[in-house]
């Protein structure tokens, strides 16, 4: 396979197609964002105002509170990490340019433990947790527990995999510049 000459047009199409891709990818967590938070904010509103305040209860619905909360961080952070793309303007190189949001993009990816995991954390706790003061329920936190430790390890590999693809095209990119 003969390399690629990187012109101008073809760097302008690769960082236009990279801006589409990001811009999608966030517009479906932004949403996914909003529905969670919601549905997490109205879930512990209910709880909490629902019926008796015992500890289960309590710490069940505060859990709730606390996975909107994680869900609004996570979106923020969402956005300040990885939104807005960079500009490919007259006074910027097009090729430092789209090196650098593809930088950018893989150190969000490799950080999402930190920004993206981690903000859901305190709710899953207190909600799993719940379940310590709930007569005969805590082996039946255990499963769904497990099943959602499972999901978070998934998300943290995933987006490390990613990271993984985008240094390849990084270290591509360098070695086509080079060449």
């Amino acid at each position: 396979m003969t390399p690629q000459t990187l012109t101008a047009e073809l760097l302008e199409t690769r960082s236009r197609r990279l801006d589409d891709r990001i811009g999608k990818r966030n517009r479906w967590e932004y949403l996914a964002g909003l529905i969670t938070g919601t549905v997490m904010l109205v879930l512990g509103l209910f709880v909490l105002l629902s019926g008796p305040l015992d500890p289960s209860a309590i710490l069940a619905g505060a859990g709730f509170l606390l996975l909107a909360a994680g869900a609004g961080i996570a979106t923020l952070q969402l956005q300040r990490r990885t939104g807005g793309g960079t500009s490919i303007d007259g006074g910027t190189a097009i090729l430092a340019s789209y090196r650098a949001e593809l930088v950018r993009q893989r150190d969000a990816l490799r950080s999402i433990m930190l920004w993206y995991v981690l903000p859901f954390v305190p709710g899953f706790l207190l909600i799993y947790g719940s379940a310590l003061f709930a007569d005969g329920f805590v082996w039946g936190a255990l499963i769904p527990a497990g099943i959602t430790i499972a999901f978070l390890v998934w998300v943290y590999h995933a987006n490390r995999k990613a990271a993984g693809c985008i240094d390849d095209e990084i270290r591509k990119l360098d070695h086509q510049a080079r060449g």
